[in-house]
């Protein structure tokens, strides 16, 4: 991938702390307001853990997260090890350990325009 392209996910992705996550699975489709924070080309997201967000992903891991700035559409992981070594504010949020907190690996960036409607660009990370 270029450089470019990658640093401009970076950049993006890291500018905001709360996104729409959307799961899908046998709880059904599931739409709620989650905390996040950008690291590189990884967004965390801390979900509550009585989410039926939870339930679905252990079905099907693929997730979409929304912002006024950006839509990405990836793959997620509850992270269940110590992340004492990540380099997360997100963590020390009020309620966060009444969360769980989730990986999720982009492979698709659209980038929205910052008035009007539509996609500035979309930025591929990964082919799946």
């Amino acid at each position: 991938m270029l450089d470019y392209a990658r640093q401009r996910a970076v950049e993006v992705l890291r500018a905001s702390r709360t996104a729409v996550l959307a799961t899908s699975g046998p709880a059904g489709v599931q739409a709620s307001k989650v905390s996040c924070e950008g690291l590189d080309l990884t967004v965390y997201i801390l979900v509550p853990r009585v989410s039926d967000h939870l339930f679905n992903l252990e079905n099907d891991p693929r997730v979409t997260l929304l912002t006024s700035a950006w839509e990405l559409k990836g793959k997620a992981q509850v992270i269940l090890a110590d992340v004492s070594d990540l380099e997360l504010n997100l963590v020390k949020e009020p309620g966060a350990e009444w969360c769980a907190l989730v990986r999720v690996e982009p492979y698709q960036v659209h980038v929205r325009m910052e008035t009007g409607w539509g996609n500035l660009e979309t930025i591929d990370l990964k082919s799946y």
